[in-house]
C-alpha cells in the first residue's frame, strides 16, 4: 500500500520541521530547529494552526506556510504540550519549577499565565496526555496513571517498554501506547491489563523486516478509520533516512498496510501530525 498523507513531521535527526505531502515529494515546505531546540509534541488547534512542544516551552504555527505565530519560551526541560479546550495549556517535563529528580506538569491560562503546577518524585518523562480525569505519564519502562495532581493511580507496563514514547485512551476505556526502543505497539484493555500487541519485527511479514526495520516507535495517530499511523524514528544524527520505513500504517487489528520515507528529506522521524 502506497500512503497517501499530508502530516507535520518533525525530523530529531536534523532537527527540522517539515510540512509533507506523500503523494507529491515538492509540495509543503521545511524550517530549521534551532530556535525551538528538542521539539517532540504537535496538536492541531484549529483549521490552520498547530501547537508544537520543544525544550524551553511551546510555539504556534500557520500549517500553511510554517509561520511561528506565536511562542512561549521560559524553561528547560518540557517534554509535552497540550491545549485544553478550555484554551488552557498543559506542558510536562522535567523539573520545570526549578526543583531536581521531579515530573512536573504546569497550567497555562490563555494569556500564558501559569495557574497550577504539579509534582513528583521522577527521573523520566515523554509525551503526557490527558484521559478523562488523569493523566497518561509515560515514563520509560511504564505508563503511570495519574490524577491531576500528580498522584499515583495506576502502572500499565508490557515486556520490553524502554523509553516508552506516548500513551492514548482511547473510545472503549483502553489505552494504545507506543513502546519506545521496543519498537511495537501495545493496547491495554480498560482494566489496565495487557491485551496484545502488534507492529514488532515479529509480527511484520518477513519478506518485510528488513526493509521496515522497526527501531524505535515513537509518535502515533489514530485516524478517523482506527488505521493507526507511526513514526518508526531510525536514531540520532542527520544520516538515517535510508533505514528502515520511518512513517508506518497499521489497519485497526495490527496488520501493517504500507510505509513511507524519504531519505533526502528526513534522518530520523520523531514527531508525526496527519492533516
Amino acid at each position: 500500500m502506497t500512503l497517501q498523507h499530508r502530516f507535520l513531521a518533525i525530523d530529531e535527526g536534523r532537527q527540522r520541521l517539515h510540512l509533507i505531502d506523500t503523494s507529491d515529494p515538492a509540495a509543503g515546505w521545511s524550517r530549521g530547529l534551532a530556535d525551538f531546540p528538542l521539539a517532540r509534541d504537535m496538536q492541531r488547534i484549529g483549521p490552520d494552526r498547530a501547537l508544537v512542544g520543544f525544550e524551553r516551552g511551546f510555539f504556534e504555527l500557520a500549517i500553511a506556510s510554517g509561520e511561528v505565530l506565536r511562542a512561549c519560551d521560559r524553561w528547560s526541560g518540557v517534554t509535552a504540550a497540550c491545549r485544553l479546550d478550555n484554551g488552557d495549556t498543559l506542558l510536562t517535563g522535567m523539573d520545570l519549577d526549578g526543583g531536581s529528580n521531579g515530573i512536573n506538569v504546569l497550567t497555562l491560562d490563555p494569556d500564558l499565565v501559569q495557574t497550577a503546577s504539579a509534582r513528583r518524585e521522577g527521573d523520566y518523562v515523554r509525551l503526557m496526555r490527558p484521559a478523562g480525569g488523569s493523566y497518561l505519564l509515560c515514563a520509560n519502562d511504564h505508563i503511570l496513571e495519574t490524577d491531576h495532581g500528580l498522584n499515583a493511580l495506576r502502572t500499565l507496563a508490557a515486556p520490553g517498554f524502554e523509553h516508552a514514547w506516548k500513551a492514548q485512551r482511547m473510545a472503549d476505556g483502553g489505552t494504545l501506547v507506543s513502546a519506545g526502543y521496543g519498537a511495537f505497539m501495545a493496547r491495554f484493555d480498560a482494566q489496565g491489563k495487557l491485551a496484545g500487541t502488534f507492529g514488532g519485527a515479529d509480527q511484520l511479514p518477513e519478506a518485510l523486516r528488513e526493509e521496515v526495520a522497526p527501531f524505535f516507535y515513537a509518535t502515533f495517530q489514530v485516524l478517523d478509520n482506527g488505521h493507526v499511523v507511526v513514526a518508526n524514528w531510525q536514531g540520532h544524527g542527520p544520516d538515517n533516512g535510508a533505514k528502515g520505513r520511518q512513517l508506518l500504517e497499521f489497519d485497526a487489528a495490527g496488520t501493517l498496510l504500507g510505509g513511507w520515507s524519504d531519505a533526502g528529506k528526513l534522518s530520523s522521524l520523531q514527531g508525526i501530525l496527519v492533516l
